[in-house]
């Protein structure tokens, strides 16, 4: 009588399948079912990598509580481990490990499809969550050869090596077609670079906000300016709306000083001025450099030199009374 076969996936060969599974879902011309289990996989294969390279360095990083680590209930998988924020925070603050802050907002977006895709229901062009899946695929490849790769000996070094090679032959045939459509777009976005900023829906620096309009070119999906300033400092400020104001702080976006619309956020990362943050509008599109508030009311204005330090409304005010 044979034996009965036994589930064993290890946590390094366990994240590397998912790897194969989403690359198998984003083959061809995947349909709504496939792309939702890209997404799903994708989730499970980041958080299982991230945590693989914790053990490595120390395995009691892994329970939520590290303190209340216990190596029995380890062995037997029989603990509540962190969650993915907290693994990248601990990385950076234990292991010295440093996940970029475009893909750490890469992956906080992919939390929040699986969530919703879990719990919810998801409804995204299927050109976006391709190309998101390929941008969170770029960093986990990188991230598994440069810091989990030296630390496996074995078994387990021999069948990550095999699931590289089978992932990144079949991610490139998925990247061409995000490559192929982007370089495109591209004359368009570049006559357009100080109203492009990376798009909240596919992640690709193609969202453009301009005169009352906020838009993919990449993806195509349409954005109300409030949501799109909401949905960006969520993803890439680490907080969202919600959040913020139940605990008191100020919320991610503010009124703008050039069309008064309530979809500025104060930190922004715009095409045409890479090399640093500006204060931007989801609504008119405008990118300030000296964002300051009115020495009066608080009331976010543009100080650029010679500008005067209080808003049109305050200075209005005090000339009215003299």
């Amino acid at each position: 009588m044979s034996e009965e076969p036994q589930v064993h996936f290890p946590p390094v060969e366990n994240g590397m399948d998912y790897l194969i599974s989403v690359m198998e879902h984003l083959d061809g011309a995947p349909g709504p079912r496939s792309l939702k289990y890209a997404v799903l996989h994708l989730q499970a294969a980041t958080e299982v990598l991230l945590k693989a390279r914790l053990i490595a360095f120390d395995w009691r990083l892994t329970f939520k509580r590290a303190e209340e680590a216990d190596r029995a209930a380890f062995d037997r998988g029989g603990f509540q481990s962190c969650n993915v924020d907290t693994a990248i925070k601990r990385l950076r603050a234990d292991a010295g490990v440093e996940v970029p802050s475009e893909a750490k907002g890469h992956i906080t977006h992919l939390a929040s499809q699986r969530n919703r895709l879990q719990h919810f229901g998801l409804t995204e062009p299927a050109l976006a969550v391709r190309s998101r899946t390929v941008l969170v695929l770029d960093f986990l490849l990188d991230f598994v050869n440069q810091e989990l790769r030296p630390h496996l000996s074995g078994d387990d070094l021999s069948s990550l090596d095999t699931h590289m090679g089978t992932v990144r032959e079949s991610l490139s045939r998925v990247e061409a077609l995000v490559t192929s459509r982007m370089a495109r777009i591209q004359p368009e976005l570049d006559s357009m670079a100080r109203h492009v900023v990376q798009c909240v829906a596919c992640g690709q620096w193609a969202m453009v906000a301009h005169e009352g309009a906020t838009s993919c070119l990449f993806c195509g999906v349409p954005w109300e300016p409030e949501q799109a300033a909401e949905e960006y400092a969520a993803e890439h400020l680490g907080d969202s709306w919600f959040s913020m104001v139940k605990d008191g702080g100020s919320p991610p976006r503010y009124t703008c000083p050039a069309c008064d619309g309530e979809a500025l956020v104060q930190s922004v990362r715009v095409a045409a001025f890479k090399e640093e943050d500006r204060g931007f509008c989801f609504h008119c599109g405008e990118a300030f450099r000296n964002l300051t508030e009115c020495a009066k009311c608080g009331t976010l204005i543009d100080g650029g030199e010679g500008a005067l330090q209080v808003c049109e409304t305050c200075f209005e005010y005090a000339m009215a009374r003299n």
